[in-house]
């Protein structure tokens, strides 16, 4: 176990922004392979103010992340502005994470505001940790559309500390890592609940209190249920559409407050705890006639032969 302290330095007299207002100024640490690296403590500095005359603000993001940034397809604000931001700062391969801005274009020049991630608080304390043996640290520039931004400064602390890592281990870390960075340019989480389907979206079900209803098959509908054990009693006979039927509605969807399984106007209710227990001669579909005949064992079962 060895402890890695990093100093660093992102620093450009000029870059410009493309058409579309974007930029990235990137730099490469190299760390011993074959370890797992945990993050100890980091920190972040702005050495300078950037020099930037766009008529639209200018934002600064700086991300820490053990692969090279793959920017999003999604916006940093407006898709005519601001577009192509980097991944977020929740997902488990980014290591640090600040937001630098606005910095307007007119004097005087004053230092903006930043957000980070993890806290200057959280960042004093070990955090994450990651596999793969480079530190990059990335400035996406978001500002007016071919503009010039002179005088770019910031420096980076961070505090590793590196344990040797099993081979295996090391590998799928690596791999993993990777295949993050690589896949995620379109995120779309959570679900949408509109305030008139808020009630009963969380549990307990306090607006309807008690437990929730289950339906039940009566005697005069069913009179006798088929079995997955006592193979030797009689039962009822049933046709295939009969057990299509029950299997069916038991499968059904219910609503959150609505009972398990589903009415039938021929068959009555149609409890959901018919589809546990099935005799495998029931799910197993149709069985195709073929040479030689078929043979049954006791159960209803089919013997491969």
């Amino acid at each position: 176990m060895s402890l890695i302290e990093i100093r660093e330095t992102i620093e450009q007299p000029s870059v410009s922004t493309d058409a579309s207002g974007f930029a990235i100024v990137q730099k490469q640490i190299n760390l011993p392979a074959n370890m797992l690296h945990a993050i100890q403590k980091v920190d972040f500095f702005q050495d300078s103010l950037p020099g930037y005359e766009g008529a639209s603000p200018m934002y600064v993001e700086l991300i820490v992340t053990p692969y090279p940034v793959i920017y999003s397809n999604m916006d940093f604000s407006t898709p005519l502005l601001y577009g192509s931001r980097g991944p977020m700062a929740g997902s488990d391969t980014v290591l640090f994470k600040t937001i630098v801005g606005p910095y307007e274009a007119a004097p005087p020049f004053t230092n903006p505001p930043f957000r980070q991630f993890p806290n200057q608080s959280v960042g004093a304390t070990p955090t994450f940790s990651f596999y793969t043996p480079m530190v990059y640290i990335t400035a996406l520039i978001h500002g007016q559309p071919t503009t010039p931004v002179v005088n770019l400064a910031f420096s980076v602390y961070m505090a590793l500390e590196s344990t040797k890592a099993n081979l295996t281990s090391y590998g799928l870390g690596v791999i993993r890592e990777r295949s993050v960075a690589q896949g995620i340019t379109l995120m779309n989480q959570g679900r949408v609940i509109t305030p008139a389907r808020n009630v009963g979206q969380v549990f307990p079900m306090w607006r309807y209190g008690g437990i929730r209803p289950e339906r039940m098959l009566t005697s005069t509908a069913q009179r006798n249920f088929w079995l997955n054990h006592s193979t030797q009693d009689g039962e009822a006979m049933q046709s295939t559409a009969n057990l299509r039927t029950y299997i069916k509605g038991a499968r059904t969807m219910a609503g959150f407050d609505q009972a398990f399984g589903v009415d039938d106007v021929a068959k009555g209710n149609i409890p959901d705890w018919i589809r546990f227990g099935l005799n495998r001669g029931l799910v197993a579909g149709p069985i195709l006639p073929q040479m030689p005949p078929v043979r049954y064992a006791d159960n209803g079962n089919t013997i491969c032969l």
